[in-house]
């Protein structure tokens, strides 16, 4: 499950990558209580995530492995992350026991654990759970050192490009700068494409620059605001790419679906987005997909490699489940090593294993698996409170439209609005 709009850059989304597809003819809304359906099997039902490419034939199989332990159903939310979380939270905050396995934005977990509405997974099962997870997806499933969810899928952006334009892998942003400059001056497509309309993508991107220039926005516990003059200068680098021409004309109203077709079209000779844009792209313009390529995100200080922000989605179990055993059960068949594969095989985002990233399945499906698994080891996560969604707005709301940011003042008005909220005093644009 992603987030930006808010969806496609959680994550994963979903963060994240490509409009999810409804797929309502494959999967129905239970009708059945968490007390069991016919013949006595609990039933599971599964909240998020359900509607993703090839997830109906995922849960299947785990029915069918099951053995009438358990059935899992998955049930619909709205396609939009915003709609998704409330409905999660309006059923969680009246105790409702109709939710077994919540598939959770990674930027959920703070609040949802701080709530009470998620079970802790200790002993046997948290150990299985954490087992070769890469660390910063596992990190995202954690909150004060206890491990809440089970990670499910993974996803950080790169830097897309055309070999035709650029014929080098740029390292850094101001080769990447260099490059859209004297493309523009030669005619030629030359647009860096981003997302940063006002929803979630352009938290991602923030957050991105600001990682990447060793900033951070607030403290470990997320008690303290810590924005300063990096934080100006990440605000300097996005209000020169919607001000010097080398952004789209379309940069303050792009999500994901608009960068991909920015690049599809021609327009973009460079994009940060996620890894499914090089298999779509075979289909949607297959002169661009021949001419395209890929490299980890690009230094944004000397000496510094870029750090990209991470999506995906986490399985947690509800607290007021009547089956928690079996929705673990239920969550580790569908996060299994072979599950992975398949998943992020469809289409969808890439798996949380590490081990997975030695499989010839997956390395077929990603060919940019090498840059995928380099920028998840170093991947960092938007700041893990209870209180994330009222920063994201602050945040892309203050930054909106990217054209408008005042570096320094835009840096203070972050700092105060951001940290009334921290403190129960900020009203919410």
């Amino acid at each position: 499950m992603v987030s930006a709009n808010r969806r496609f850059a959680k994550g994963s989304s979903r963060s994240h990558r490509r409009p999810a597809l409804i797929l309502a003819g494959a999967l129905t809304a239970s009708l059945l209580s968490g007390c069991g359906g016919s013949g006595g099997v609990p039933i599971i039902n599964l909240y998020g995530g359900a509607s993703e490419t090839g997830f109906d034939k995922i849960i299947a199989e785990c029915n069918q492995q099951a053995h009438g332990a358990y059935k899992i159903v998955g049930n619909l939310l709205p396609s939009d992350a915003d709609g998704q979380r409330e409905q999660l939270v309006r059923r969680l905050a009246a105790h409702s026991d109709s939710m077994d396995l919540l598939g959770l934005d990674v930027t959920w977990t703070a609040e949802f654990a701080q709530a009470g509405w998620i079970r802790e997974l200790t002993g046997a099962q948290r150990t299985a759970a954490s087992k070769d997870v890469v660390k910063p997806a596992l990190d995202t499933a954690t909150w004060q050192g206890k491990l809440y969810a089970i990670p499910k899928h993974t996803n950080v952006q790169l830097l897309w490009y055309r070999k035709s334009l650029t014929p080098k892998p740029p390292t850094t942003w101001d080769q990447v700068v260099a490059d859209a400059k004297r493309l523009k001056g030669e005619g030629k497509p030359h647009v860096i494409s981003v997302t940063a309309r006002e929803y979630e993508g352009y938290v991602v991107l923030f957050n991105t620059i600001l990682s990447s220039l060793g900033g951070t926005i607030v403290n470990a516990d997320s008690t303290q605001v810590t924005i300063d003059d990096k934080t100006t200068r990440a605000l300097t680098i996005i209000h020169a790419l919607a001000t010097d021409g080398l952004g789209s004309k379309s940069m303050s109203v792009s999500e994901e679906p608009e960068v991909f077709a920015q690049i599809q079209r021609g327009e973009a000779a460079f994009a940060l987005n996620w890894p499914y844009t090089y298999g779509s792209m075979k289909t949607a313009n297959p002169a661009v997909y021949k001419d395209l390529a890929w490299t980890t995100l690009p230094s944004f200080a000397p000496g510094q490699p870029g750090r990209a922000t991470l999506g995906g989605m986490n399985l947690a179990i509800s607290s007021y489940s009547k089956h928690p055993q079996q929705a673990y059960d239920a969550a580790m068949c569908l996060r299994s090593p072979a599950h992975e594969i398949e998943f992020a095989a469809a289409g969808n985002e890439p798996p949380v294993l590490a081990s997975l990233y030695r499989n010839k399945q997956l390395q077929a499906a990603y060919p940019e698996y090498k840059e995928i698994l380099a920028e998840l080891r170093t991947a960092v996560p938007r700041p893990a409170t209870p209180l994330y969604q009222n920063i994201s707005t602050l945040i892309s709301s203050t930054l909106s439209p990217p054209a408008s940011i005042d570096p320094p003042a835009t840096t203070q008005q972050l700092t105060s609005s951001i940290q009334q909220a921290i403190d129960g005093k900020g009203i919410l644009p």
